[in-house]
């Protein structure tokens, strides 16, 4: 039996804003009909909360930001390493910015090739992809950094890495702002207004600490899609196998058909759209509830369709923000809601699956990384 679990944050709206879910959803509201509803539980707050979309307890996993984006871009350092994700961001009168638009593909090759130059005996460049990079320190210690969107703004000598190998990380910042400065292609972007990619910040680091093998221990590897780079790099990290990103696009421009079409063509797999919540953060309402109805026709349409022809187990979950993030303003429910179809298991469900499902005593209230253990496993 195919079993494909979607989780979607940020679609359930706190009770003074505006519900984009009661709004016209013919295929959502058919998915409501013929599953079992549950609430879902706020996740405890825990470092790695990635771990919960592979059906796995709190606090199972613990990772920086910094292995997971090395793990993503598929580099293996030794054992006795620290791991940094590397923000290429814009250093102008003594601020750091992020630039508004992000590097073409030749301009990241150029940048990262001369990157290069910045490596040493102890440091190692990792070329990713736009403004995400990784770096590795072949060394262990005691270090503090930075977030990228803590300093974005702010003087970075104020917020320079302190502790073991400060000396060779800021050597490493000052030097990437030289090298990159001289550069024909950001003085011609000054010229023109733009913001120059002119500066390399290391924050997030850590140590790839072993995860357990989910592809042996559940005795299959499951393919899982989705735009983050963390849920990429955990994939990795576990068995798993995650998607190309680079083919279904991000934000608003995320290929949901595409998507659903990929998810359908394995045995087990796991789809992971945030879209909603990051449109919920910015404030963008309007683009929200043009989004969620393309989810409706464009993602879980072709999904109910395949369930309704062929055996399988059908899991979609809104839980309430579980990623990290950048924004202070946490506005979305915190409780979510769980919908599971399965074609041996016919049902019958008179709730909807909206915010007003929410006040409803009679729907158990459930773990996240429980109900997606449930939905993915044989």
């Amino acid at each position: 039996m195919r079993r494909i679990v979607v989780i979607v944050p940020g679609l359930l709206s706190l009770p003074e804003r505006e519900s984009y879910l009661r709004q016209t959803l013919p295929n959502l509201a058919r998915l409501a009909e013929i599953s079992v509803i549950s609430k879902v539980a706020a996740s405890p707050k825990t470092i790695t909360p990635e771990s919960y979309l592979f059906g796995l307890p709190p606090d199972l996993i613990r990772l920086a930001q910094g292995p997971l984006t090395v793990s993503a871009l598929g580099f293996d350092p030794p054992e006795k390493s620290t791991h940094f994700h590397l923000s290429l961001m814009s250093y102008v009168d003594g601020l750091a910015s992020f630039p508004k638009a992000l590097p073409t593909y030749e301009e990241v090759e150029l940048l990262l090739s001369l990157a290069k130059k910045l490596d040493s005996r102890f440091l190692t460049t990792c070329k990713g992809e736009g403004l995400d990079h990784g770096l590795v320190w072949e060394s262990l210690g005691d270090l503090g950094t930075t977030r990228a969107s803590d300093v974005e703004g702010n003087p970075i000598r104020e917020h320079l890495p302190e502790g073991d190998a400060d000396r060779l990380l800021r050597r490493y910042i000052d030097d990437s702002i030289n090298l990159f400065s001289e550069l024909e292609m950001n003085e011609r972007r000054i010229d023109e207004g733009l913001s120059p990619f002119n500066l390399l910040w290391p924050w997030g680091q850590g140590v790839r600490h072993s995860c357990p093998n989910l592809a042996l221990k559940r005795g299959e590897p499951v393919f899982v899609e989705s735009s983050s780079m963390r849920l990429a790099g955990l994939t990795r990290l576990v068995g798993y196998r995650h998607g190309d990103r680079s083919v279904l696009g991000r934000g608003l421009a995320l290929k949901l058909r595409k998507m659903a079409t990929n998810l359908w063509s394995k045995d087990a797999a796991i789809g992971f759209v945030d879209v909603p919540l990051e449109l919920r953060q910015m404030g963008r309402e309007e683009e929200l509830g043009w989004f969620i109805k393309q989810l409706d026709q464009e993602f879980i349409a072709p999904l109910l369709e395949n369930h309704l022809k062929e055996p399988s187990r059908l899991t979609f979950v809104t839980p309430g923000p579980i990623q990290p993030t950048q924004f202070e303003q946490m506005v979305p429910s915190p409780i979510g809601l769980s919908l599971s179809a399965e074609t041996a298991v016919p049902s019958s469900n008179i709730y909807p699956c909206d915010e007003r499902a929410l006040d409803e005593r009679s729907i158990p209230l459930k773990d996240l990384w429980s109900l997606i253990e449930v939905g993915i496993v044989q």
